[in-house]
C-alpha cells in the first residue's frame, strides 16, 4: 500500500465513481480499476461495492477511508512543509491577524522587509477561535495574531500586549462635551456593535451587564472600518479597540474610556507548537515576541 493508491481510492469514493475519478487524475479507467483491485488484494477485503450507477464503501471501507482522509492531510501538510524548506530565505509567510493590530505591526513588518527583503508576507483577517485554529494547523498561516485565547495542547498562545475598548462618537454629541462618561449614559444610544461570535462583542455584553446596563443594539457590523464610517455619521455610537484608531483623533470623532475591567483585553500571538518553520518564518516570530 503505498500514497499513491490512497489517493486513487479517495478519488473514487469522493466522485462517486471510476469514470469521474479517472478523469481527475488523468488515468484510463481500466488502470485505475486495476489500482482499487490491486489495493484490495494488498489489505485483504474489499473496499467498494460496485454498482451499474455508482460504488459505495463498504463498513470496513469506510474505516480505511476515514484514515486514508487523515493520512492524505498530513502529507498535504508534510509536502507544504519540504516546499517551505526548499525557499527558505526567499518564500512566503502568510501572517493572520485581527483589526485592530493594524497599528501594532508596521514597526514589526518595517524591519522585517529589511532584514528579508526577498520574502512575501501575506496578511489574512482571520476571526473566531474556530477559525484560527484551522488557519494554523491548515497551514493557511503560519502565525497569527488574535484577541482570543486558544487552549490546545498543540498551540502556542503568548500574551504581546493590553488594549483598551473605548467609547467612539461623532465629535457634535452631547456625550463629547463630558470629561466623564460612564456606561448608565449609553442606555438609550442608539449603540453600533461587532457581530456575533466576536470576541469584541462578547466583552461589550460583559461590561454592560457588569454595570446593570441595557444596551439598545441598532446596528451590528463586521469591521471596525464600518462601524467607525457609521459612528462618524452620527448614526450611533460603539466601543471599539482604542488601538484601531491610532494616535490621530479625526476632528469628526470623539474617543472616551469607560471604567470597566471588561473593556480591556489582550493581543495574542498564536502557532503551532513543535512545527517546523523555516529561518525566515522563525525570526519574525521571535520578533513578534520580543515585541511584548
Amino acid at each position: 500500500m503505498d500514497i499513491k493508491q490512497l489517493r486513487y481510492f479517495v478519488a473514487v469514493v469522493k466522485e462517486g465513481g471510476f469514470s469521474g475519478a479517472a478523469a481527475k487524475l488523468h488515468l484510463s479507467q481500466p488502470s485505475l480499476s486495476k489500482a482499487i483491485r490491486t489495493l484490495e488484494g494488498q489489505i485483504g477485503f474489499q473496499l467498494l461495492e460496485r454498482t451499474t450507477k455508482r460504488v459505495d464503501l463498504t463498513e470496513s471501507g469506510r474505516v480505511l477511508y476515514d484514515r486514508a482522509l487523515h493520512i492524505l492531510s498530513e502529507m498535504d501538510i508534510f509536502e507544504k512543509e519540504v516546499n517551505e524548506v526548499k525557499v527558505a530565505g526567499s518564500g512566503e509567510v502568510r501572517l493572520g491577524m485581527i483589526e485592530s493590530v493594524k497599528n501594532w505591526i508596521p514597526n514589526v513588518l518595517g524591519w522585517y522587509r529589511e532584514e528579508y527583503p526577498d520574502m512575501h508576507v501575506v496578511l489574512k483577517e482571520v476571526l473566531g477561535r474556530n477559525d484560527i485554529e484551522k488557519a494554523l494547523r491548515d497551514y493557511a498561516v503560519h502565525i497569527c495574531l488574535t484577541n482570543e485565547f486558544i487552549d490546545e495542547p498543540d498551540i502556542v498562545t503568548t500574551p504581546l500586549y493590553k488594549e483598551k475598548l473605548v467609547l467612539v462618537l461623532n465629535a457634535a454629541h452631547p456625550l463629547a462635551d463630558r470629561d466623564n462618561v460612564d456606561l448608565k449614559h449609553l442606555a438609550d444610544e442608539p449603540f453600533i456593535i461587532t457581530s456575533k461570535g466576536f470576541q469584541t462583542r462578547v466583552n461589550i455584553n460583559e461590561a454592560f451587564k457588569e454595570a446593570g446596563v441595557s444596551m439598545d443594539i441598532c446596528y451590528d457590523a463586521d469591521r471596525f472600518e464600518t462601524i467607525l464610517t457609521l459612528v462618524e455619521a452620527g448614526i450611533g455610537v460603539s466601543i471599539i479597540p482604542r488601538n484601531y484608531i491610532g494616535k490621530v483623533v479625526p476632528e469628526n470623532l470623539a474617543i472616551r474610556e469607560l471604567d470597566s475591567p471588561s473593556l480591556e483585553r489582550t493581543v495574542y500571538l498564536a502557532f503551532v507548537k513543535n512545527r517546523y518553520r523555516p529561518p525566515a518564518i522563525e525570526a519574525l516570530l521571535q520578533r513578534m515576541l520580543a515585541s511584548e
